[in-house]
């Protein structure tokens, strides 16, 4: 693997932080001092606002009539995130290195997280590992990386952000990818595939998913999110902009399949940030189904770079989403660990019905760690 320079790291860096220019000053959340992981919530691309009452007149020489329109409700969350209070679940390998961007599957009973990691983010480029755990709080990190850059082709560089997603084929894994040192996201998402979910992992040759031609929202780079089955096909909900190092507005896209491999992007993102909160980035959405429709649980930042939280948004198709007004759910500072940054990584249901929300935090600069929360029901 080649060594990352001082530069490559900085671009890195903001790769995944995305905010972690400035601390945190976001108001903290209270945690409960028994909270169990619990997993659950939605991603959206507008923001609902309240409206006041319109009122319209209609006069006449003999008479005045005046009728009063009443706003449409707002649109909350439905949880509440309360961390784990042993968090991190998963903590960073070296002081030098970190731990992130969780992507967690249950299957037959058993907890599978593939997760970013690096020992040394000036001389380490990253991979992805894999882990299992019996209840989602204690786990056992394989030696080996599930995935890592071999040196040839458009992921020679890096791989990073594994999302994976079992289909009647076997299992698939998105990844994002960088043929050469370079500031933020690679520009492709490459797949891999494996028979079971302890691999091994083969990677396709090409990319599935590209960066967009010059001028379009996603020009700068693309990295994957989640990954839904539906319809017998994929939906890939994605991250990209334009400009990552100049922190350009990121938003969160679709791309849908109907064989795992050939994707076919919505023309526009389906989540943009519109609330103070999320207005430079409302990306890093973990979706999953919820309540009829698809629920996500998104990252967001505002413009002012002052620390990246998670909020909720709710969709009935998966391409039109609405956010909650309440949002965000869960801010930095909620516990220690996490005091600058939290980002989103993956929402499941335990075997016995509880929800569980996988996010990375950040205290300080690049010292990511993984923790967990349960979604409980919103007071």
């Amino acid at each position: 693997m080649r060594p990352i320079t001082p530069l490559v790291l900085i671009v890195f860096i903001i790769l995944l932080l995305a905010g972690c220019a400035a601390v945190a000053t976001q108001s903290s959340e209270t945690e409960s001092p028994d909270a169990t992981p619990t997993a659950g919530a939605v991603s959206t691309s507008t923001s609902s606002t309240s409206q006041a009452p319109t009122t319209t007149t209609s006069a006449t020489a003999e008479e005045t009539t005046t009728s009063t329109i009443d706003p449409e409700p707002a649109m909350n969350s439905p949880f509440r995130a309360e961390p784990y209070t042993q968090n991190p679940v998963i903590e960073k390998p070296s002081e030098q290195g970190g731990a992130f961007l969780p992507r967690v599957v249950v299957s037959e009973g058993t907890f599978h997280m593939w997760f970013t990691q690096t020992t040394d983010w000036m001389a380490v480029p990253t991979a992805i590992f894999h882990a299992t755990s019996s209840d989602g709080l204690e786990w056992n990190i394989d030696e080996q990386p599930s995935l890592l850059a071999d040196g040839e082709g458009f992921d020679a560089f890096s791989v990073a952000e594994g999302t994976v997603v079992e289909t009647g084929d076997g299992w698939v894994m998105y990844y994002n990818a960088r043929a050469i040192p370079g500031p933020g996201p690679g520009p492709g998402i490459g797949r891999a595939t494996a028979p079971s979910p302890n691999g091994p992992w083969v990677a396709d040759p090409e990319p599935v998913l590209v960066s967009g031609e010059p001028g379009t929202w996603d020009s700068g780079f693309v990295t994957p999110n989640s990954a839904v089955v539906a319809d017998g096909g994929v939906l890939l909900y994605y991250s990209g902009g334009t400009n990552y190092i100049e922190f350009a507005p990121t938003a969160t896209g679709l791309a849908k399949s109907e064989d795992t491999s050939a994707f076919v992007k919505e023309s526009v993102p389906v989540i943009e940030g519109a609330s103070i909160w999320d207005g430079r980035f409302a990306w890093e959405a973990a979706v999953f189904d919820y309540d009829g429709g698809y629920a996500a649980l998104y990252t967001g930042d505002p413009t002012s770079l002052t620390g990246e939280a998670i909020g909720y948004a709710w969709s009935p198709d998966g391409v039109t989403w609405e956010s909650a007004d309440d949002n965000p759910i869960l801010q930095p500072r909620a516990q220690a660990w996490a005091g600058l940054d939290v980002v989103a990584g993956a929402v499941v249901e335990t075997p016995d019905g509880r929800r569980l929300l996988f996010y990375s935090g950040s205290n300080a600069g690049l010292d990511f760690s993984i923790g967990v929360a349960e979604l409980l029901p919103a007071d």
